[in-house]
């Protein structure tokens, strides 16, 4: 039984709908970072930071390096 017009619809509209939220998770995954790396450059203490974002010590430092990484070849 082929699919109706009305059925490839609400698919099509359901995967803009699951891609949309993919791009706001990664967006806010990515603002999280840099609120991290902020914190830390204010001088936050990294156990604070793991406190406050529930994530361990490495993916906080592994998220703090990427930033930072990605300030340092911005402005070179």
């Amino acid at each position: 039984m082929p699919a109706t017009e009305e059925t490839v619809a609400a698919l099509r509209k359901a995967v803009r709908a699951k891609t949309a939220a993919e791009k706001r998770a990664d967006d806010a995954r990515a603002a999280l970072a840099i609120a991290m790396a902020d914190a830390i450059r204010e001088g936050m203490k990294q156990g604070e930071v793991v406190e406050v974002t529930g994530y361990t010590r490495e993916h906080v430092r592994r998220l703090v390096r990427e930033v930072e990484e990605q300030r340092s070849t911005a402005s070179s």
